[in-house]
This record gives structure tokens, sequence and C-alpha cells, in this order.
């Protein structure tokens, strides 16, 4: 069989021109065969690759070629590749824990965001809501009328268990800071302006 290459990239099987490759396995797609100078191989079975980085991702060699680096792994563990600061390498296991867990909250928050809009409304509904409690309670501090002290009684478990200090603690610590300083820097370009 004979093929047109690119470096170890077999791109196409042609009957004129090209280079003899011999005969490709059955089953098995040109992204994944290679001719190393003599033979094909399957990049599926080795275990270290020569990894090309292009604009479209990363291409793996089983021979050196310009601008290579070569790294050891399964094939199997291809999309874990990344490159950081000009240098390729595998993402680390706590990096891989950490972009499931990212996935799984995304998740999370796009069922409660579809809950809320089925409870609540859409964001306009929900900001009006927030903003009928944040008008109570300007009332209620001001003034504290027994009608109003009634209702935030009433109300009060429901807060307790939607928003427990023992889960907002931490994040409400840490959004207040992030806050801060966000607000801070914002303040500074008025005062530039």
């Amino acid at each position: 069989m004979r093929a047109i290459l690119n470096n170890d990239l077999i791109l196409s099987y042609t009957v004129k021109g090209g280079v003899e490759i011999g005969t490709p396995p059955k089953d098995i797609g040109l992204e994944r065969l290679r001719f190393d100078g003599s033979n094909i191989v399957d990049i599926a079975s080795l275990s270290a690759f020569w990894v090309e980085k292009r604009s479209e991702g990363f291409v793996l060699h089983c021979v050196e070629v310009p601008g290579s680096t070569y790294l050891e792994f399964a094939y199997a563990d291809r999309k874990l590749l990344v490159l950081n600061d000009g240098s390729l390498r595998l993402k680390t296991i706590e990096e891989v824990d950490a972009e499931k867990l990212e996935i799984k909250i995304k998740a999370l928050k796009n069922k409660l965001r579809l809950r809320l809009v089925d409870l609540l409304g859409d964001a306009q509904d929900q900001n009006m809501n927030t903003l009928a409690f944040v008008c109570a309670l300007i009332v209620y501090a001001r003034t504290q009328p027994a009608a109003l002290g009634a209702f935030f009684d009433e109300i009060i478990p429901d807060i307790i268990e939607i928003f427990p200090l023992s889960m907002w603690k931490e994040i409400l610590k840490s959004s207040a800071k992030d806050l801060k300083t966000a607000m801070q820097e914002y303040y500074a370009g008025l005062e530039n302006l």
C-alpha cells in the first residue's frame, strides 16, 4: 500500500506517488496510524509519544518531528495533555478531580437555576423578590411594625434552613473579601478618572 505522508502521519492512501508503507491493519482509522519509516504503527499501542502542539490541538507522533516534545503516557491519557508556560505535560490527578467537581457543581447550579425559574420566575422576578425583602428589612429596622415583625418571625425558620450558617459562613467570609478587593479597585479607578 502506498500513502501520502506528512512526517509520520498517514494523510491518505494512494495508487500513484507517495511512499510504500505496507499493509495497514484492518478496522483502524488513519487518525491512529503512523509510519515510522519502516513499519505502520498503531499509536494506541505505544506508551510514549512525540507530541506536537498545533493550533487545533495536540498531535501524537511515533517519531521525532520538528517542534515536538517526548512524553511517556498511555494513549488513553492523551486528553490530559496541557500546555503550561510553554511546556507540555499531563494534568495531575488533582487537576482532573477539580475539573470533574467543577462540572458537577455547574450541573447543580444549572439545575437550581431552572428550579428557581420554575418556582420564583425569571431573573427580574427574583430580583424583585430580593428587593422586596431588602425594603421590608429597612422598614422593620427603622419602624419595627408588629405585622412586619410577625412576618419575619414566621419566615426565620425557613431562612435558617435555606442558608445554614455552617455551610455559608466561609463562603460569605470569602465573598466579602473578594467583594472588598473588587470594590477597592473600582473606587481607585473612579478616583483616577
